[in-house]
């Protein structure tokens, strides 16, 4: 097992959860977090490391992909707020979901809580009522945590560091980038296939020239001009 995440297990713990979030920086789409809840840790964790399981940033998106093929992960069939169950290796030990905060209630609550939102209702949906052991979340804010055998453990680049984080990373990364390829084709001409919606020069022309669609965030700066 990845050295990292033993230090945080004790004898009585059940479980493992890892959880992150993808979509902070983009001025359009939602914010996405992932929760992964490992039930079978020392052999789930083992599986995770031969997959050479890493922060999503490091990884390009063939690499990303291959991942979640290992692991029998489609991404066309999972609903956002779903709890899904493991195929493939990791059948039988465990479980994950994904949670979207859409643009609207990121310009309500902030992008900030929004992110720690997605991360606590992704880790509402797939930790059981049972489970008992450390809810590893990547950064430095620890989101709401309505369960008290949870132990909460905030990891400043946690994606790189645990296994469980870091495939928390990829789903959540995936997951994102698709929706935002879907988003394409009802919003032409701003290119949400290529940046995700991110800030690039050409998001920035399109925005200009086509103006504010539904899923941009109208807090941010580089859209609030534009209403």
């Amino acid at each position: 097992m990845p050295r990292f995440e033993t230090k945080y297990l004790l004898t009585k713990d059940n479980a493992i959860a890892g959880s992150d979030e993808v979509g902070r920086g983009p001025l359009a789409g939602p914010v996405v977090g992932a929760t992964v809840v490992l039930i079978k840790p020392e052999l789930s964790l083992k599986i995770l490391a031969k997959l050479n399981v890493d922060d999503s940033k490091k990884l390009n998106s063939r690499k990303r992909d291959l991942i979640l093929e290992e692991l029998s992960i489609d991404l066309a069939l999972i609903k956002q707020g779903s709890k899904i169950a493991f195929k493939g290796p990791l059948k039988g030990c465990g479980y994950f979901s994904i949670v979207e905060i859409g643009s609207v209630e990121i310009d309500k609550i902030n992008i900030l809580q929004a992110s720690l939102k997605a991360m606590s209702k992704s880790f509402e949906v797939a930790r059981n009522k049972t489970f008992k052991g450390p809810w590893l979340i990547d950064g430095n804010r620890a989101p709401e945590n309505k369960l008290k055998a949870a132990r909460e453990v905030t990891v400043i680049k946690g994606d790189s560091k645990s296994k469980v984080i870091g495939l928390a990373s990829i789903i959540a990364k995936q997951y994102r980038d698709r929706l935002m390829s879907q988003f394409s084709i009802k919003y032409p001409g701003y290119g949400f296939e290529r940046h995700a919606g991110y800030p690039t020069q050409f998001h920035r022309g399109a925005i200009d020239e086509l103006g504010v669609t539904k899923i941009h965030r109208k807090s941010f700066k580089g859209v609030k001009e534009f209403l």
